[in-house]
């Protein structure tokens, strides 16, 4: 039993209405209490997002698209205007306009038999390279689909295919380019096919393929020479410098004295009669760390920067071919050599940032790249370069510094002084060059 008890009302303030329901008190919605209690709040009105959700799940329901919306709207209007004024030339062209959007809604109903795959042989491409794909589209159903198109996107941009009208086991295959005009990374799919009227009013989609990822690395070019350091390693790269104590042999001497006994090859000397020891060339193992700044005060133009980018690509490529296990460092991270295709996808990506300075990647540098015995730094025209050098000595005197300055229509200058050599770089091609000089 429920029994409904209306107090008295206080001055000023409507009643409040208490439901007792098997001695329980639940008040009702109503405005604070005279004691000064606050009394739960009602419900706001229907707000305008719930509004937009339910437009929004009723158009996907139904397949409408806005001119649907519009059509549909519009003929309930004249249908209800012709009705109120009774005038039959408003009515037929409602009920006109109400059937032209239900026989729209008609081909968006069920989802097309298709098997669609997507082929990109080529996940990693350098830029200026020809990058293709393509799309197989294959009608899986017993009876024959109604023309439609399938939507592509590829980067920024979408492609439209159209499809015809396929009869079973009916196959249409469409090659589509991938652009690599320049450094990025661009996002190819997923297929959506679309399901509409031909005039545009309703319009449903269906995914059928994942979205995959091109890899447009850098260009490249190649450097001479070999960038060694004053890291000794046994299983580093032979020298020209001969030693007395190392891994690979060179050839056999007559001993002198302060020689390790422990070289002394016997034979030879039990052969010539005098004490042989043996000669080695000296191994050297470089470990580089290259730096790439990006910092956005540091580029004069977007063109410096590809540039730069582009160098770090060059050392890095460098650095596999000589098997030197190097790092790549940027002024907010440090990524390791684990692959060539990994640290290109890394530089694919890097882009300028904001509240950052060349002096951060240096500290970076020093912090978590200590034992590195070659530095390749890289950035742009803007930092000077005795700053450069005066935040090279962050590093230890031992490591080989090489400071590249991104500077178009400038001559290339190498200068080097103690441990540190200055490069400024008019273009990417001059660089092979600018290496030979900072090696001579």
């Amino acid at each position: 039993m429920i029994l409904t008890v209306t107090p008295p009302p206080t001055e000023g303030a409507p009643a409040e209405a208490v439901t007792e329901t098997a001695g329980t008190s639940v008040p009702q919605y109503g405005p604070p209490a005279a004691d000064g209690r606050t009394a739960p709040t009602r419900t706001g009105p229907l707000r305008w997002t719930d509004v937009r959700n339910v437009a929004v799940r009723l158009s996907r329901a139904l397949g409408l698209r806005v001119a649907g919306w519009v059509v549909l709207g519009v003929g309930a209007a004249l249908l209800l205007a012709g009705w109120w004024l009774s005038w039959l030339e408003l009515r037929v062209a409602g009920a006109a306009a109400i059937a032209l959007s239900l026989v729209a809604m008609l081909f968006t109903i069920g989802r097309p038999s298709l098997a669609v795959t997507m082929s990109v042989p080529a996940r990693h491409v350098r830029v200026g390279d020809h990058a293709t794909g393509e799309l197989t589209v294959r009608n899986e159903g017993g009876r024959r689909t109604l023309p439609g198109r399938i939507d592509l996107p590829i980067g920024d941009q979408t492609a439209s295919i159209g499809l015809p009208s396929m009869g079973a086991d009916g196959e249409l295959m469409q090659a589509f380019v991938v652009p690599t005009d320049r450094r990025s990374v661009v996002e190819v799919g997923p297929a959506l096919s679309v399901q509409g009227d031909p005039f545009g009013l309703t319009g449903r989609e269906s995914r059928w393929t994942s979205m995959v990822e091109v890899y447009v690395h850098p260009r490249t070019v190649n450097l001479p020479g070999r960038q060694t350091g004053f890291v000794h390693d046994l299983e580093g790269h032979t020298t020209q410098k001969l030693s007395n104590s190392d891994m690979s042999f060179h050839a056999l001497r007559e001993y002198v004295p302060g020689d390790d006994r422990r070289h002394i090859h016997w034979r030879s000397t039990a052969r010539t009669g005098d004490l042989m020891v043996r000669q080695f060339e000296e191994t050297r193992q470089s470990r580089i760390a290259i730096a790439i700044d990006l910092s956005d005060q540091s580029y004069a133009s977007e063109q410096e920067f590809e540039d730069a980018v582009s160098v770090a690509a060059s050392f890095v490529q460098q650095s596999f071919r000589e098997e030197n296990p190097f790092a790549l460092v940027t002024n907010v991270d440090v990524h390791r050599g684990l692959s060539a295709t990994r640290s290109m996808n890394q530089l694919t990506r890097v882009e300028r940032l904001d509240r950052t300075h060349v002096t951060e990647l240096f500290r970076v540098v020093r912090d978590r790249e200590a034992t590195a015995s070659i530095v390749v730094l890289v950035t742009g025209s803007r930092p000077r370069t005795d700053r450069l050098r005066r935040a090279a000595t962050l590093l230890g005197i031992d490591t080989r510094v090489i400071l590249i300055r991104v500077v178009p229509d400038r001559a290339l200058t190498v200068d080097t002084v103690s441990n540190v050599t200055s490069i400024q770089l008019p273009s990417l091609d001059a660089l092979p060059r600018a290496v030979r000089r900072s090696n001579a």
